[in-house]
Order: C-alpha cells, then structure tokens, then sequence
C-alpha cells in the first residue's frame, strides 16, 4: 500500500474562498502533513475495529452503536468511542451506514482489511518530524481504546496523567504544524479585530501556545499599545508556564493571569462585565458543560462593539469523523456537556453553522467564520480549523 499523498488532489478553487487567510499559510507541505496525519487517524480506527472484534459483530448483523457496544460486551460508556470506529469506517467505504447521524445503523461491507499504522507512520514523520507529536498521541489513545472499552482503564488517567503532561505539551505547540493551524487561524481572525489600546481577555490559555500566536501575529504597534492582557487558565501548572514564557519573549506585555472556568459567573473570577475589547480562545468552547451559558458570559464580558473570537476543530459535515478527535472519545469532559437536538447535538466539535447559530442566540452580531468552511468543505471536505467571530453590538 501507498503512503504517497498529493497535493494535486486540493481543487484549486479552495483557495479562492479563504477570506482574510493568507493562501501562503496554506501551502501543499501543510497539506501534506494534515492528509497523512488524517490517513493516520483512519489507519487506528482500522486497527481498532480489528481489535475490538467489529468484523464479526457486524457479520452477526446491522446494529446502532449502542447496539454494537452491547453486543461487543463494551461498557456504554464507550459508545462514542466506538461511533468514532464506525463513522472512520464508513467515510473510508469499509462499513455501510444507514440513517441520521446517532441513529444511524452500521453493516457489513465486505472485509475489513488490516491497518497499515507502520507505512503511514514512517511516511508522515519522512514528510516533517515536527507531526511526531499528533501521532504519539493517537498511539497512545489506539493502545488504550480495547482497555477502556472492557472498562479496565479509565480514559482520564491514562491519557491526562501527570506521565502524559510532556506528549499534551508537545501536541499543544506550535512547532505541530496541524494543531498549530488552529492556533493561527484564530490569531489571525483575533488580530484583524483587535483595536488600538486593546483590554484582552485569553480563556483556556494551556501552556500558552495560541497566546503565543496572537501576539505573533498582532502588529507590534498594536502590541504595543495593549492596554491589558489577562490570560486565564483553571491549570496552575500551565498557566504558570504560559506566563513565564510570555514574559521572556513579550517584556513590556501588560500581562495579568488568573484562573476562569468558563462554566462559573466570569465576572467573580476577575473577568468584569462590558470590560474587554477582545475575548480570545483555542479549543475551549466545545468543552463548556452548558455552552449558551458560556457565550452569555463572554457576551457580558465584552465592551460595546468588542469581538469574541475563539479557535476550533470544526466538523465540515454532520457525522463526519474527525481524526483530531480520536482521544477525546474516551475523555468524560469532552462528552459530558448539555446537548441540544438544534444547536448541540453531539459532544465535541461542531458544524460551522451550529457555532453561528450558536452566537446569534447569545446576541452577537456580525457572525462569521475564519476561513468559512461552510463555502471551502465543497472543494477540500477534510478541512477541520477555523476561528468563529461574533461582535457585541455598540448599543
């Protein structure tokens, strides 16, 4: 089997529909490294379904996930873990699906071949080293996904132990250029928004890598002429080690820190009403427990006229499998959120127009997404980052 990935397969109107992002930071090595880390993904969930035993309970006959994890002796906490196996292989033509997404009802379709984890590893780390990170992680979820489904294992200790803080480290960096993407795209959108004499508000700053790449970004006369930057982070590990980064490579930065769990009031955790010009995130939102209230607060939060903008992995396509997601499906805070059937319907990461939707009930106008996705999946259905924006009106 072929590793080989070409960029020839991008259709060139792709790039006619990215907006404020610069075609140059979407160039054909990029390309490269997110087909064969995606490739990756789908190479685990082959593997997985072998040792999970999903050939021969889909010999035995058609069911719905919760019927697959029942028949398979899984514990129903693994239902969405093993969704995540099905849909894989159903977009890769290996199992058949009928259905709306969650009732689906999964099939046979001829075999199941084996996985080629070894070809596409070694290719993907031949195209750029740097994608070491990505795929050390889903080895690590791929190891552990038969344990958690027999429930021998709980998905939080095995994946977030303080063993495992160097891999999140290494995987929340810019320097992994498919996560980074995410990073940037969002930094890009926040700069573009951010005023002169900007008051910033980072939530769910990690160890700091998108603050990193928003002050990258950010021309330095607007650096510069920041009035405060406040970056929270419930963590006090990786705060601590977001601000002393910062303040090595930002001297002069008005920089403040501080805990804030988007699901509590804001304003009693130092984040005041009508205050702050610019509410900044990466890979926050999607895990708030109750997402309207959320988006209520950075609303309140928010001066007249100022800009939430926040980094996600998006789902171009409803029921789509994203390969980003692979160890979250086994993570409770990633799956134990208030869902709603017209604007959450699902845990984990969102369509593009449910994030929209999602803004214009919380009151912000002037919604849009960076790129939008919702024009580019057309030509390139595998393009998973962008950064939503919503405005809070002037009066």
């Amino acid at each position: 089997m072929s590793a080989r990935v070409s960029a020839e397969s991008i259709d060139p109107r792709f790039y006619d529909h990215l907006g404020e992002v610069p075609a140059d930071w979407l160039d054909d090595f990029l390309y490269q490294s997110v087909e064969l880390v995606d490739r990756y993904g789908r190479e685990w969930a082959l593997e997985t379904a072998h040792r999970l035993g999903v050939p021969a309970a889909l010999a035995a006959g058609s069911g719905t996930a919760t019927e697959l994890t029942a028949r398979l002796g899984f514990v129903p906490s693994f239902e969405r873990a093993l969704t995540w196996v099905l849909d894989q292989l159903t977009g890769a033509g290996f199992v058949a699906a009928v259905g709306a997404p969650r009732a689906r009802r999964y099939g046979s379709q001829g075999e199941i071949r084996p996985a080629a984890l070894g070809a596409i590893r070694t290719a993907a780390l031949e195209h750029d080293e740097r994608n070491a990170p990505f795929l050390d992680l889903l080895d690590l979820a791929g190891e552990i996904y038969p344990a958690v489904a027999r429930g021998e294992k709980n998905g939080e200790a095995a994946l977030l132990g303080m063993g495992q803080t160097s891999l999140w480290l290494r995987y929340f960096d810019n320097q992994n250029p498919v996560y980074a993407l995410n990073n940037r795209l969002a930094a890009l959108a926040a700069a573009n928004r951010c005023p002169s004499g900007a008051r910033a508000l980072e939530v769910g700053a990690g160890g700091g890598s998108a603050t990193f790449a928003f002050l990258e970004v950010l021309a330095p006369p607007k650096r510069e002429a920041l009035a405060r930057y406040r970056l929270t982070e419930p963590a006090a590990f990786f705060r601590r080690r977001a601000v002393r980064g910062l303040a090595e490579s930002f001297p002069g930065l008005p920089l403040e820190n501080g805990e804030l769990d988007i699901d509590r009031s804001w304003a009693d955790q130092g984040a005041e009403p009508g205050t702050w010009d610019l509410v900044y995130g990466v890979n926050v939102f999607h895990v708030a427990k109750r997402l309207p209230a959320a988006l209520a607060e950075a609303h309140r939060c928010l001066a007249p006229g100022g800009w939430l903008v926040f980094g996600e992995c998006l789902r171009p396509f409803p029921g789509q499998a994203i390969t980003a997601e692979m160890p979250f499906q086994i993570l409770d805070g990633f799956l134990g959120v208030d869902t709603d059937p017209e604007t959450r319907p699902h845990p984990g990461f969102l369509e593009p127009e449910l994030w929209v939707e999602n803004l214009r009930r919380a009151g912000f106008v002037d919604i849009t997404v960076v790129p939008d996705v919702r024009e580019i999946r057309q030509f390139y259905p595998r393009f998973f980052a962008g950064a939503v924006c919503g405005r809070k009106e002037t009066s």
